[in-house]
């Protein structure tokens, strides 16, 4: 048989297949060497030789970030350094909370805002954790896919626990929390636990209030000569946010440093500033060097992008059960989405008197409004804020959906429709600090439309309020 082989450098090569097998066994026998595979142990060795390149190497795509240089950054904090003065260094005075597993980054930094306030009340350092996203003792977990980090430093979504504003205010800055483990597990150290349902025995039983709760840790805190505190159990649980205890403390913790301070990281903004010139091309892009760094405000407030229309539509897993179980029990919003300014909120929780369809058909129109409500409502805000040019969707919905919606707005007329996920992070390495970019976004809008039962939209309304931005232009649906 005659074989013919494509050759790039000239006519193609064409010879006898019979030939070619003749002249093959003609040759020499090559030495003869023991298969490898089957040397003792061979294969055990190849098998822990291919985790040790899959964990440490890991190259992105398919493998997540590794934020390597956040990492180090906050294993290089000045107040870290031996030098470093008291109440800051190994002596110094620190406070350490429990953060709870399995809740969303948002639940985590409502929490940490929270605790970061009590810290600089209580003239202590806040012994910070980065964000969980998987409980997986490996840098993510094999099983679930795409591939997600299992614990995400901190810093890589917000600056204000490195930014060392703290020192502005004569009060430690703020320290990693293996820096407290390290220093705390061989000093004295009072643990505190707080009485609940899973820590009957506890020895410290918050009141109700928001605000006066605020003061009796503040004092807990600020009056103990301990240089190590740790409260164990959630101070700021659940049940805390479905409370009006949120009400309570707003206007002093919307006042306070840990809010005025307050900003994504440069991680989080140089996104934005990749897609400036689409976004908001006549505005000046973020300044991160000063992010990084402030000791005042300068860099954390800026001007509103009065053309954007933002709207949180929630559809991920399991959303539609949660829109359920907040029906069932006539459920409030959560946390600062219950201001009673906001546009939306009046009517949640309804009336007892409420037959339970009509209470229902309520919060699925507020928890998980249909298509049409969307566009409607979109075309609504338009028309009361002229301004209004293009629509920017937060969303974990499925991208057949989130792809309808904004087939209908387009068709509506709008100049743009961004979809986050996306259009603005759509790389496999920016894709874990989407919550944050879609935030950011969400905070600058010209008018937001937020889901009043969502902890995400909860922050966003509560960083509005701080820049001072009307409270008609933040909405619930």
């Amino acid at each position: 048989m005659r074989v013919t082989i494509p050759n790039p450098l000239g006519p193609p090569i064409t010879f006898d297949s019979e030939h070619f097998q003749n002249l093959v066994s003609k040759l020499p026998s090559l030495p003869h060497f023991p298969s490898l595979h089957r040397r003792p142990h061979f294969k055990l060795f190849a098998l822990i030789f291919g985790l040790v390149v899959l964990i440490t190497i890991r190259p992105s795509p398919p493998f997540p970030e590794s934020f390597a240089s956040e990492w180090r950054n906050e294993r290089r904090l000045p107040q870290l350094g031996q030098e470093t003065k008291f109440p800051e260094g190994k002596n110094g005075r620190f406070v350490s909370f429990d953060v709870p597993r399995g809740t969303g980054f948002n639940h985590q930094l409502q929490r940490v805002l929270l605790q970061h306030h009590l810290a600089v009340l209580g003239n202590r350092s806040l012994a910070f954790e980065p964000y969980v996203e998987d409980d997986s003792f490996l840098p993510f977990n094999p099983l679930s896919w795409p591939w997600r980090n299992s614990k995400i430093p901190l810093s890589a979504f917000i600056s204000t626990v490195i930014s060392g504003f703290e020192a502005f205010y004569n009060s430690p800055r703020a320290v990693p929390a293996w820096y407290y483990r390290a220093n705390c597990n061989g000093r004295k150290q009072r643990v505190y636990t707080i009485k609940s349902d899973l820590h009957p025995e506890g020895d410290l039983d918050l009141v109700g209030d928001g605000q006066a709760r605020i003061h009796q840790l503040q004092v807990l805190l600020a009056g103990s000569d301990v240089g190590c505190i740790r409260i164990k159990g959630e101070p700021f649980d659940d049940d805390f946010f479905d409370s009006r205890a949120p009400l309570d403390l707003y206007e002093s913790f919307v006042r306070s440093p840990a809010m005025k301070h307050f900003s994504f990281a440069p991680t989080v903004l140089s996104i934005l500033n990749d897609h400036m010139d689409e976004i908001a091309p006549e505005q000046p892009l973020y300044d991160l060097d000063a992010i990084s760094h402030t000791t005042s405000d300068a860099g954390v407030r800026s001007t509103m992008w009065k053309h954007i229309l933002a709207l949180h539509l929630r559809r991920g897993p399991n959303w539609e059960a949660v829109c359920e179980e907040k029906g069932q029990r006539a459920a409030p919003f959560v946390s600062f989405n219950k201001l009673p300014l906001l546009p939306g909120n009046e009517n949640v929780p309804p009336p007892a008197s409420m037959v339970e369809a009509a209470r229902m058909g309520l919060y699925r129109a507020k928890c998980l409004p249909e298509t049409l409500d969307i566009i409607a409502r979109a075309r609504r805000m338009r028309k009361n804020h002229p301004l209004l040019k293009s629509v920017y969707i937060l969303t974990d919905a499925e991208d057949s959906w989130i792809s309808e919606i904004r087939m209908w707005l387009q068709s509506d007329g709008w100049a743009n429709v961004w979809i986050g996920k996306n259009d603005f992070y759509p790389s496999w390495d920016e894709r874990e600090l989407g919550v944050a970019v879609d935030m950011e976004v969400a905070r600058r809008a010209g008018v937001f439309v937020g889901n009043g039962f969502s902890m995400t939209s909860s922050n966003i309304v509560l960083l509005r309020s701080r820049d001072g931005i009307h409270p008609d232009l933040t909405q619930f649906w």
